[in-house]
């Protein structure tokens, strides 16, 4: 999968980068490895909102109609690639797919604020999509106390879903039903990991902040005025906070089992939604935000050479 990422950080970032590279590639290599590949596999849980208000103003009401993707599961794999430039300087890309195969959703809409005067309600299938995450980021051993390490880390990040709503077998009305609501978010990230290494496992813990900018499409397939295959986009910006629990036991010198526990949490602000129509003119109202949770636990086997 090809990914672009249309932010002027992301060139001076690259640019320093592989300034790095040069200049660090002909010293001596401090590291016992100068590469670790890790492919890994696991189980992911998560959960998906968002919800639109009646018009431009955020009113009329201040909640029209909400979506919530619940209890969404599947399996996961992934590959991260770690190049050591020295023993203080490492970059590493980080790439990971996760299937959903189980969850459902509930779609609402809502004549009164504060959800009240609910007018539709929908329990639907939600067992097809999705989650796609990458990363790039540049770590530096900044203190070193022993066994234990502080690395502050900076990044680049790319985070892709793709929601469905299918039909149920309870709801005869539903019959055909295959909209999907397609997320991207793209943005920087900046944090820490604080690592214990002993000569018979490491512990390494990880916290990042990301700032993202957050765009979506949604094709709604059964409703024949909107417009397909887009029938409306969000617009807005994001904030995330992950973080992470990694084990890991050598079976050799170069070989190791790893164990990683990772939680994602995203919060998207307001921002603008406009909905296309086939005979009609473009609609905009107020896009009230969106989250998505995420939890993982993941296994993989890292090789170092």
């Amino acid at each position: 999968m090809l990914i672009a990422f249309r932010i002027p950080f992301f060139k001076q970032f690259l640019a320093c980068l592989i300034l790095v590279l040069f200049c660090k590639v002909a010293s001596a290599q401090d590291s016992p490895h100068r590469w670790n590949i890790k492919p890994y596999i696991g189980l992911q849980q998560s959960k998906f909102d968002w919800s639109i208000a009646g018009n431009a103003a955020g009113a009329n009401p201040n909640i029209l109609s909400e979506l919530i993707w619940k209890n969404l599961k599947g399996p996961g794999f992934g590959l991260d690639i770690k190049y050591n430039i020295t023993k203080r300087f490492s970059v590493k890309a980080t790439n990971q797919y996760s299937s959903i195969t189980k969850g459902e959703a509930e779609d609402t809409d809502y004549a009164e604020d504060n959800r009240q005067g609910a007018f539709y309600f929908d329990l639907l299938n939600a067992n097809k999509g999705y989650l796609y995450d990458a990363s790039l980021q540049l770590s530096y051993q900044l203190l070193k106390f022993g066994e234990f390490n502080i690395n502050p880390i900076v990044g680049l990040s790319y985070n892709q879903q793709k929601f469905h709503l299918l039909e149920s077998a309870n709801n005869p009305d539903s019959k055909g039903l295959n909209s999907t609501y397609e997320a991207r978010y793209k943005g920087f990230d900046f944090g820490t990991e604080l690592v214990l290494k002993t000569q018979k496992f490491s512990i390494c813990a990880t916290v990042l902040g990301s700032f993202y900018t957050y765009s979506a499409k949604a094709n709604w397939n059964l409703i024949p005025n909107f417009a397909k295959p887009v029938s409306f986009t969000h617009k807005a910006n994001s904030f995330s906070l992950s973080g992470g629990i990694n084990l890991a036991v050598p079976l050799n010198k170069s070989l190791q089992v790893e164990v990683d526990y990772k939680i994602n949490n995203i919060n998207t602000y307001s921002g603008v939604d406009k909905a296309y129509f086939n005979r009609k003119p473009t609609e905009e109202t107020q896009f009230n935000g969106a989250s998505f949770r995420k939890n993982a636990v993941l296994l993989g086997l890292n090789f170092g050479f």
